[in-house]
């Protein structure tokens, strides 16, 4: 059992990084579906540069730069040449799956995977046992969650960010730069999601495939909206996604020939679907309006 609860913190913890990442940027009116890309351009620099350098430090620095490079290039696109904001973040996500794995080819020759020679600190790892094998960001993230539900909930700062979100007309006519707090939202969200691809790739498995996050972006936004927009229902939704991937992978170690390899890969990806649809369907009987998905005005 204990090993099977650090699973799913192990599989949640990618999810868990992105969907805080996503929190931040919808605060400020941003839907964020560019999630999925910065993981991945996260996840490749940071295996790149601890091949090169061989530290882990150095990787997630490179890692960390490079997203808000690209958190940088979204906020201008969206702000100041006005485009579309699910556009931009679908075109982040796909150009960034398409450039990760070209540059596998064209930086180290191959289409396999390439494999780290550092990999992210196990705080726990000299005492051994499950815990043993959770790495600093697992830890981390819980630290992010208050860290997140402090700054939303206690700080002027927060306060003025939401605003930005719920009715951005409202902020500029109270003298709120709009458009600066959503460039720190999304800066926030670029570290975030380096953080969420430097687990993906430097904690359990130490090496970056092509598409190696395999859709834990979508997972992370839809976790932002099951969780009502909240530091903790956030991450409550995060953890249940990676429940759902966990039991996924213990279910083909179990049931290996028994189930379809396909039924099991779609269990978190149903699993998503089935949450949503459930929260659609109780927030209609107690008589709320279930959150539109739609373009928020910039």
């Amino acid at each position: 059992m204990a090993d099977f609860l650090v699973t799913c913190l192990q599989a949640a913890t990618p999810i868990w990084l992105a969907a805080l990442a996503g929190l931040f940027a919808q605060r400020s009116g941003i839907l964020h579906l560019g999630l999925e890309g910065l993981m991945l351009s996260g996840a490749f620099v940071a295996t790149a540069t601890a091949i090169r350098t061989g530290s882990v430090l150095a990787a997630v620095g490179a890692a960390i730069a490079v997203n808000l490079l690209l958190s940088l290039l979204f906020w201008v696109l969206v702000t100041h040449f006005k485009a579309n904001v699910l556009i931009v973040g679908l075109g982040l996500s796909m150009t960034a799956a398409g450039a990760t794995g070209y540059a596998l080819v064209a930086f180290f020759d191959t289409e396999a995977a390439i494999e780290s020679p550092v990999g992210l600190p196990r705080p726990l790892g000299a005492v051994g046992g499950p815990l043993g094998g959770l790495s600093v960001l697992t830890f981390a993230a819980f630290g992010l969650t208050w860290l997140s539900w402090w700054t939303i909930r206690r700080t002027r700062a927060g306060l003025k960010l939401s605003a930005c979100g719920s009715d951005p007309f409202a902020a500029r006519s109270a003298g709120v730069p709009v458009d600066l707090y959503r460039m720190a939202a999304l800066q926030v969200a670029g570290l975030l999601c380096a953080l969420a691809g430097t687990e993906l790739s430097l904690a359990q498995v130490r090496s970056f495939s092509d598409n190696i996050a395999q859709g834990r972006g979508y997972l992370a936004f839809a976790a932002v909206l099951l969780g009502g927009v909240a530091p903790v229902g956030v991450s409550v939704a995060a953890v249940f996604f990676g429940s759902a991937l966990a039991f996924g992978i213990q279910s083909q170690l179990d049931f290996n020939g028994v189930l379809p390899p396909q039924f099991v890969l779609m269990l978190p990806y149903a699993a998503t679907i089935a949450a949503i649809s459930a929260t659609v369907v109780i927030k209609r009987r107690r008589g709320e309006q279930p959150e539109v998905i739609m373009e928020r005005t910039l």
